[in-house]
């Protein structure tokens, strides 16, 4: 699993309970230095925030999706970001999953 985060405390706050669930993950903190190429690696699942300086997660996904290699691996958002305008853009940028990080229902 890839885990792409700007923030530190977010990467450093998720890492350890998706390790904990059984997952190995890499983290990164951009989605440009994020690409499973550019480290010799690749992964089963990207999770990644929305809201993210230079690339947001809607262009990463949408990067993802162009690139014939990459383009079936699942990707799921983890954002605050939950109204329906946001939900169909990421289903328009290839999201498998919009989860929020927040635990209001709204």
């Amino acid at each position: 699993m890839l885990l792409v985060d700007d923030s530190a405390f977010f990467r450093n706050m998720l890492a350890p309970v998706l390790k904990a669930a059984g997952y190995r993950c890499g983290l990164r903190p951009v989605p440009r230095r994020a690409g499973g190429a550019a480290f010799g690696q690749t992964f089963d699942v990207v999770l990644t925030d929305i809201e993210m300086p230079d690339m947001n997660g809607f262009e990463f996904a949408e990067t993802i999706r162009a690139d014939q290699h990459l383009s079936a691996m699942p990707i799921i958002a983890l954002s605050a970001m939950v109204s329906p305008a946001a939900i169909e853009r990421g289903r328009l940028a290839g999201f498998h999953d919009m989860s929020p990080n927040s635990t209001d229902p709204a």
